[in-house]
């Protein structure tokens, strides 16, 4: 049956991580170079959902846990800090970033003043996505330990609760970011490895023993957020960890990082479709990743999975120019450079119902690229030669 064989395929995983170290924290006082991405040999731009300079992610580790699944490391209510850290988000939208730390140093001394660890803890959370998606990463390396500290101590949770999860990922990209690689895998092998744990144990609360087990079907339908947090979180941790093996590790674990996108897809295809805006995310991140690691054949497989049917889906509608550049790019590097033309005109015939910063960047996108094919072109008679 497809969930005994899905508990299986978990299982198969699974084993790779059992034993896997539990200490995330390592020491921050190491000197670190920024870790750069090679884009060596190819010019053109690549189109990625944005937040605060870098891909959002399909399950993104770029922005809180709550913006996902809806909650909050620690909830206020109807507490009036509630306003103030309403406002910080705002400001943190539009990448104002020292406006949104401003508000949110005014919260921390209002909690603070009223001596209750919930609202701090949560202001401390706040902080520390702020400075995370503004790059100041040792600010928000001390303020996700920070709060990590309080939810052991304070209230109560443990190195498998989502909360501990979410905030561990991020300390795990930040140790990538910082060059400590060694670390950040740790981090991400203890995340995949606890969170799955959690999937297993959650899934055998939905399938009935009667001798053997029996699947329910529409189980998302059926159970909604009780069934699909765990799953989503796993997808989460897993597609964090394929990027840190596409980004930072050499060519020997490529395998291992697409494999760990599949099975994010697949998730992503449980919970949401397979014609979903959160697939076509987790499709379009990955490719832009490869292409900027010069892995072209591994990005046009990912984009071709969608490539015809990203146009029926409404939600893509403002992405598609992108979505196009970006396969183009990769039919370009595969030798494939006439249809990468063709695409690349599609490109800009779509943006020109779209806002002037998408117009522009198809536009763009096409007059590089056909400049490199009249350089690549023989010359014939002083003249460029068009086939």
């Amino acid at each position: 049956m497809w969930r005994g064989a899905y508990i299986q395929r978990i299982s198969r995983l699974s084993n790779r991580y059992r034993g896997a170290s539990s200490s995330l924290l390592p020491s921050s006082e190491s000197s670190y170079q920024w870790r750069q991405k090679d884009n060596e040999g190819s010019k053109q731009g690549k189109w990625s959902w944005k937040t605060a300079g870098k891909p959002l992610l399909g399950f993104s580790v770029m922005v809180t846990l709550k913006d996902f699944f809806n909650i909050d490391p620690v909830k206020l209510d109807n507490d009036p800090l509630k306003d103030k850290v309403k406002k910080s988000w705002l400001e943190r939208k539009h990448r104002q970033y020292d406006k949104a730390v401003e508000i949110l140093s005014e919260a921390l001394h209002e909690a603070i003043d009223r001596k209750e660890e919930l609202p701090i803890t949560r202001v401390y959370d706040e902080l520390a996505n702020t400075y995370y998606e503004k790059g100041d990463l040792d600010q928000a390396d001390e303020y996700f330990r920070l709060v990590i500290n309080r939810l052991v101590h304070l209230h109560g949770k443990r190195d498998s609760d989502p909360e501990f999860i979410g905030i561990s990922l991020k300390l795990a990209d930040i140790y990538a970011q910082k060059g400590l690689l060694e670390n950040s895998e740790k981090g991400y092998k203890h995340c995949v490895g606890k969170q799955m744990k959690v999937v297993e144990d959650n899934m055998k609360n939905f399938l009935v023993a009667q001798g053997a087990l029996v699947e329910e079907r529409h189980l998302v339908e059926s159970h909604g957020a009780k069934y699909t947090d765990p799953l989503a979180l796993f997808g989460m941790a897993l597609e964090a960890y394929s990027h840190f093996l596409l980004t930072y590790c050499d060519e020997s674990r490529m395998e291992e990082s697409m494999e760990f996108i599949d099975e994010v897809l697949k998730i992503s295809h449980q919970i949401y479709g397979s014609t979903s805006l959160h697939s076509i995310t987790v499709i379009n991140n990955y490719s832009v990743a490869c292409i900027m690691k010069n892995r072209f054949k591994a990005a046009l497989k990912y984009l071709e999975l969608v490539i015809d049917r990203i146009i029926y889906i409404d939600e893509c509608a403002s992405m598609i120019p992108g979505f196009y550049c970006n396969y183009a790019e990769a039919l370009w590097h595969t030798g494939r450079k006439d249809e990468a033309l063709e695409w690349a005109q599609k490109a800009v015939h779509l943006s020109t119902r779209e806002e002037p910063r998408i117009r522009d960047y198809a536009t763009k996108f096409l007059k590089q690229l056909e400049d490199d094919h009249k350089r690549s072109q023989p010359r014939v008679g002083g003249k460029w030669w068009f086939w």
